[in-house]
């Protein structure tokens, strides 16, 4: 995302011992030509910049596991989202995460086992990318500056994130596995008969 790459370059530089770590998809879909590829190319080769990694390959489920786990923390600040499976992926495997709240991750990423970002709607009017929308939508504006600040807490306090993290991981191992999700739907279905 553009704000997290804004805030990341803001906050630290090529003295902090920090890696962010973009996985991105879609760049050979249908989503050719809509990534940050080329700004996160342009970051990484600025003066005294902290370091990036750019991953934009396919990978197997077993090997984003591993990405999840080589990593301390899940950060993303979203405008839209459908729901945010890669956040509740990351948490499952002991990452706290840093999300916009107010949005689709708010039924799972909660306090606390997460930084929420104060966000604004903002409205974006009946079409998106030429696309008609059934009413006027809208979108979530995160704030920056949280954005900076709980990443510098991240980085900071090595010992909150692992806290944070171990509690997130029990937290969706009990709260969100697919049989709990089996035992939701069957009393949903039985409450309708």
């Amino acid at each position: 995302s553009d704000l997290l790459l804004q805030a990341y370059l803001e906050v630290f530089d090529s003295k902090d011992d920090v890696c962010l770590v973009i996985k991105d998809f879609g760049g050979t879909s249908f989503y050719k030509g809509q990534t940050m590829a080329d700004e996160i190319e342009v970051a990484r080769m600025g003066h005294n910049a902290p370091e990036i990694l750019y991953l934009d390959c396919e990978m197997a489920d077993e090997d984003m596991a591993g990405l999840y786990t080589a990593c301390d923390c899940i950060v993303h600040p979203y405008r839209g989202e459908g729901f945010g499976l890669p956040v509740l992926e990351g948490m499952a495997c002991g990452l706290p995460a840093i999300v916009t709240g107010g949005g689709a991750t708010d039924d799972f990423a909660v306090e606390p086992y997460v930084w929420r970002l104060p966000a604004t709607k903002q409205r974006v009017g009946h079409s998106v990318s030429g696309m008609q929308l059934d009413g006027n939508g809208w979108l979530l504006q995160p704030c920056v500056n949280s954005l900076k600040k709980f990443l510098f807490e991240a980085y900071a306090d090595p010992a909150q994130v692992s806290a944070k993290g171990e509690a997130a991981s029990r937290h969706v191992r009990s709260h969100w596995s697919w049989e709990k999700a089996a035992e939701i739907a069957a009393l949903t279905a039985q409450q309708a008969w």
